[in-house]
C-alpha cells in the first residue's frame, strides 16, 4: 500500500486505542500496556478488550473489537498467535486501520507461524489495514504521552531525538542516561510497515531533529537508501548495524525475519545515503548526546586542554583515528599562552596545564588556558580534560557550567575523572550546553560524528549517477535474451562489457585451430588462448589457458592442448577465445552482483592473486556517481600502489574510474545480470587507459 502520512499519525498519536487481549494483571511486573498508558497520563480514550473481564483499572472491558462503542484510531493486539488472524479480521470489520501486533512466533519462528502470518496479512490487505509488527513494542511518543509498549516507560522530558529499531531494547532503555527520546518505533519483523515508513514519518516530523536507527536487516533496502539520501542533507541520521559476524547475521535473521546481508553492503549504503555509521551502543549514546547538546562542528580542528599529559596523548591518538586534526594556534594565542607557561615549555597543542599551574591557583590557570584555546579562530572545537575532586585546589569542575553557558559558538566536550565526575557530569549536562564523556576517545569520537554531519553531509545536494550516451543497449539485450538462465556467458561477456564502453584486450572467439591461427595473426602476437565451455568457470585451475604465444605453430599446438584439457575435466568444448596477451599493467578487479536488500552493487579492488589473499576491496551501490566511484578507488588499502611506488609509474586513475562507472551502469540497467567479474582489469600508466583481460557474466 502507498505511504499515507495521516494513517502513520494514528500509530504515533492516536486519540483512542483498543488493547485486544489485555491482561487482568496490573501493577509492577505485570507488563500491562493499559497500565503503562494510564501511568504515562495518556490523554486519549482507552478501550480494553478482554471477554473474561468486566473492567480493568476502572475501565469497561469489551468482548471483542466488534463490540467497541466507536472505531478507535489504533488497535494493539497481544493475543496468543493462533487467535491473531481472527482479531485482525474483526479489526477490519470494525473499520480500524492502524494495528500494532505485539505477539511473537510468526514468519521468523516456524511453518505454523509463517502460515498464520499469511492469514493475518491477507485479512489486513483485504481491509486496508496497515500493521506494525509482529514481535514489536510498537511506538513511543513522549511529546504526547503515548506508548504501545508493554515495557514500563519512565516519564521524561521530550527531546528532539527519535529512534527506529528492530528490538524494543532501544525504546525501553532510552538513548542513554543523559539524553532521552522524543519519538520511537520498533519496526520489528516488518510483515507490513518497516524502515521506509518509519524513516519517512520521522524525516517529515518537525519535532524530530535527529534520527537514530538500530538495524538488524532491511528488507526494502534500496527504497530506504533513496529516501535517506533526501533526508540526510536536512537532518542527521545515525545507524548502528548489528549482526555483523556470520553467526550474528544468522541470529539477526531469526530474530527479525529480515535478511541481515553482508555488512560491507550496509556500510556502502549508509555512506552513500549520508547516514553516519556507528560502532556500538556507547557510540550511539555519545553521538546523540553531542547532537542534542552541542552546536554544529563544521571544521576538523580540535584544541586539547588537559590536566594530565597521558590523557592528552590518548586524545591525540583518538583524533588521528577518527579523522580530526590538532588545531595550530595563531600568533596572538601563542603569545597569550606564553605569558602563562614557564619559559622552558613553549605552549603547544595539546595544552598540558600542570606545568603552567605549578605554584599558582590551579583551576584559574586551567580556565585561562581554556579561554585562550576557545577564543582562537583556528580552533573549531575544544576537548577539556580535568579532575573532579573534593579539593578546591585541584577541582576544575566549578568552571564547567560557566564555560558551557558562555560558549555556544563552538562545541566543547569534557572528560572528567575523579570521585565527583559522575555527579558533576549529570549536573552540567542539565543545561544541554555541554557534553561530558567517559574517556578522551569517546569525547573525540562524538566530535567526529558532529563533523561528519555538519562538515560533510548537511546541505549537500545528492549527486546523480553517471550517464553515458555511447552505450549499445540493444546489443546487450540481444545477448541476454538469447542466454540460458542461470548460466555464465562465454565470449559474449566481452561483447556485453564493450557495448557499455568498458575496454577489453582485443579478442576473437574461434572453433578451429585454423581460425585460431588467423585470429592471432589479425590481433597481433603475442596472444593468449582460453577455453570456451559452458559451466567451466575457474579456467586457471582446470588448466585450459595458454599464455604468451608467438607464431602460428605455437597457437595451433596450444589450441589442441586446450581442447584436450577441457575434455579431461568433463566439459564440452565450444571453442577457444584468442586474446591479445598484455603485460605491464596493474591487476585490478571490478565486480558486480545483486544484493537481496539493496539491489545492484559494485566492487573494486586489487586483482589477480591479491583478490582472495588481501580482500582489499571497496563496495558501492549501482549506479555510481562519479564522486562515489572516485572515493571507492581511493579507499582501498592498495591505493598507494595505484599512485606509484618504488619507481613504478601511477596508473591511469581516470580510466579506472570510468571503467567502474560504466560497469555500475551496466548492472543497474540490466536486472537479468546477477553477477559480473572482471578480473583482472589491467590498468596502465597515465594516459594509456585500462583493459579487461578476463570477464565473467552470469544471467540470473
Amino acid at each position: 500500500m502507498a505511504y499515507d502520512p495521516k494513517l502513520m499519525e494514528l500509530f504515533f498519536n492516536p486519540k483512542s486505542v483498543a488493547i485486544i487481549g489485555v491482561s487482568r494483571a496490573t501493577g509492577e511486573g505485570a507488563f500491562n500496556i493499559l497500565d503503562n498508558l494510564v501511568n504515562m497520563g495518556y490523554p486519549g480514550r482507552l478501550y480494553p478488550v478482554n471477554p473474561k473481564a468486566d473492567q480493568i483499572l476502572g475501565l469497561k472491558c469489551y468482548p471483542s473489537a466488534l463490540d467497541l462503542p466507536e472505531v478507535p484510531d489504533q488497535a494493539i493486539i497481544t493475543l496468543p498467535r493462533e487467535l491473531v488472524p481472527r482479531a485482525v479480521r474483526e479489526c477490519g470489520e470494525k473499520g480500524i486501520k492502524a494495528v500494532v501486533l505485539v505477539t511473537q512466533g510468526f514468519g521468523e519462528a516456524d511453518e505454523v507461524g509463517a502460515r498464520l502470518q499469511e492469514e493475518f496479512m491477507a485479512e489486513a490487505r483485504r481491509a486496508g489495514i496497515r500493521l506494525m509488527g509482529p514481535n514489536t513494542l510498537g511506538t513511543l511518543n513522549i511529546f504526547d504521552r503515548f506508548s504501545s509498549s508493554f515495557m514500563p516507560i519512565v516519564r521524561r522530558q521530550p527531546l528532539p531525538a527519535s529512534v527506529i529499531c528492530q528490538t524494543g531494547f532501544f525504546i525501553a532503555l532510552d538513548l542513554g542516561p543523559t539524553v532521552g527520546l522524543g519519538l520511537g518505533v520498533d519496526v520489528a519483523n516488518s510483515a507490513d510497515l518497516g524502515f521506509y515508513e518509519a524513516l519517512r514519518y520521522l524525516g517529515e516530523d518537525e519535532r524530530t531533529g535527529l534520527i537514530a536507527m538500530h538495524v538488524e536487516g532491511i528488507k526494502d533496502g534500496r527504497v530506504v537508501y533513496d529516501l535517506a539520501r533526501r533526508i540526510t542533507p536536512k537532518k542527521p541520521v545515525l545507524a548502528l548495524k548489528t549482526g555483523r559476524s556470520k553467526i550474528g547475521a544468522a541470529t539477526a535473521g531469526s530474530h527479525s525475519g529480515s535478511l541481515a546481508g553482508e555488512y560491507q553492503v550496509y556500510e556502502a549504503a549508509f555512506r552513500g545515503a549520508g547516514i553516519i555509521q556507528l560502532e556500538d551502543v556507547d557510540d550511539l549514546d555519545d553521538a546523540v548526546k553531542a547532537f542534542i547538546h552541542l552546536p554544529p562542528l563544521r571544521g576538523p580542528r580540535v584544541a586539547i586542554v588537559t590536566t594530565t599529559g597521558g590523557g592528552g596523548i590518548m586524545a591525540v591518538d583518538a583524533c588521528e583515528k577518527y579523522g580530526l586534526q590538532l588545531a595550530e594556534f595563531t600568533g596572538p594565542t601563542l603569545a597569550k599562552l606564553a605569558e602563562i607557561y614557564p619559559t622552558w615549555m613553549p605552549p603547544a597543542n595539546p595544552l598540558d596545564v600542570w606545568p603552567a599551574a605549578i605554584g599558582k591557583f590551579y583551576p584559574q590557570i586551567f580556565m585561562d588556558i581554556f579561554n585562550a584555546a576557545v577564543g582562537d579562530p583556528n580552533v573549531d572545537a575544544v576537548l577539556a580534560i580535568g579532575g573532579s575532586f573534593p579539593f578546591p585546589s585541584l577541582d576544575v569542575t566549578p568552571f564547567l557550567k560557566a564555560s558551557a553557558e558562555s560558549r555556544r559558538d563552538k562545541p566543547i566536550v569534557w572528560w572528567l575523572y575523579g570521585a565527583g565526575a559522575e555527579a558533576t557530569a549529570r549536573s552540567a549536562e542539565e543545561s544541554r550546553r555541554t557534553a561530558v564523556y567517559g574517556s578522551p576517545e569517546r569525547a573525540v569520537r562524538a566530535l567526529a560524528r558532529l563533523y561528519q554531519y555538519y562538515g560533510k553531509i548537511q546541505g549537500r545536494a545528492p549527486e546523480g549517477p553517471a550517464t553515458f550516451a555511447d552505450v549499445d543497449r540493444a546489443a546487450v539485450r540481444r545477448v541476454i535474451t538469447a542466454a540460458p538462465r542461470g548460466a555464465f556467458l562465454g565470449a559474449e561477456s566481452f561483447s556485453v562489457i564493450e557495448a557499455y564502453g568498458l575496454p577489453a584486450a582485443p579478442w576473437r572467439a574461434v572453433r578451429t585451430a585454423e581460425e585460431a591461427a588467423a585470429a592471432s595473426a589479425a590481433i597481433g602476437y603475442p596472444v593468449a588462448l582460453k577455453a570456451l565451455a559452458r559451466g567451466l568457470v575457474h579456467k586457471s585451475e582446470a588448466g585450459v589457458i595458454r599464455l604468451d604465444l608467438t607464431g602460428e605453430e605455437a597457437v595451433t599446438a596450444a589450441f589442441a592442448e586446450v581442447i584436450r584439457a577441457v575434455e579431461r575435466v568433463g566439459a564440452s568444448p565450444e571453442g577457444v577465445l584468442v586474446q591479445s596477451y598484455l603485460t605491464g599493467g596493474q591487476e585490478l578487479i571490478l565486480g558486480a552482483k545483486r544484493d537481496a536488500a539493496f539491489g545492484p552493487i559494485v566492487l573494486f579492488g586489487l586483482g589477480g592473486i591479491f583478490t582472495e589473499v588481501l580482500k582489499d576491496v571497496a563496495i558501492g551501490l549501482a549506479p555510481l556517481s562519479r564522486t562515489e566511484a572516485e572515493r571507492m578507488v581511493r579507499s582501498i588499502r592498495g591505493y598507494e600502489v595505484l599512485r606509484g611506488v618504488r619507481g613504478r609509474p601511477p596508473v591511469d586513475l581516470g580510466a579506472v574510474v570510468e571503467a567502474l562507472l560504466r560497469l555500475s551502469v551496466l548492472v543497474a540497467e540490466n536486472e537479468e545480470i546477477s553477477e559480473i567479474d572482471v578480473n583482472p582489469l589491467l590498468a596502465f600508466p597515465e594516459g594509456q587507459g585500462c583493459r579487461a583481460v578476463d570477464a565473467r557474466i552470469r544471467i540470473g
